[in-house]
């Protein structure tokens, strides 16, 4: 079960940064560009924070599996801290934009909005599966 969790959350990363780069281009597009909100936007923005929930829960099931509060400070603490933040800045950004009634202000809040939880979670992700990404 393990193994299981740990190559799913490992897998979806790539899933999240997927959907949060493409709304976030998207929504950059849509600011500068001062286009209309559409239901594209809408889904997209839907499906970066759909996205980072899933992993959320991943990442939650998997802590608790593997006991993670017990090793370093890293995976106990910094990691599943900074993407709880990254979560939180992604919800209040679709909450910002639900309540907005501009299409560009709608656009300017998705795109910053996730731009700050692409840092987040880029951030958080552990430094040895950088070197195995560029690896092969």
């Amino acid at each position: 079960m393990q193994a299981f969790l740990v190559g799913m959350h490992s897998l979806w990363r790539w899933v999240v940064l997927i959907a949060v780069l493409v709304a976030l281009v998207r929504g950059l597009i849509g600011w500068l560009r001062g286009g209309a909100w559409t239901g594209l936007d809408r889904q997209l923005s839907l499906l970066a924070t759909t996205a980072l929930d899933i992993q959320l829960l991943l990442g939650i099931l998997l802590w608790i599996t593997e006991r993670r509060w017990s090793d370093g400070a890293f995976f106990a603490f910094v990691h599943p801290l900074v993407m709880i933040a990254a979560i939180a800045v992604a919800h209040l950004g679709s909450i910002r934009i639900r309540r907005e009634t501009d299409a560009v202000a709608r656009h300017r809040w998705l795109a910053l909005s996730l731009l700050v939880v692409l840092i987040l979670v880029t951030a958080a992700i552990p430094s040895y599966s950088w070197s195995r990404i560029w690896a092969g």
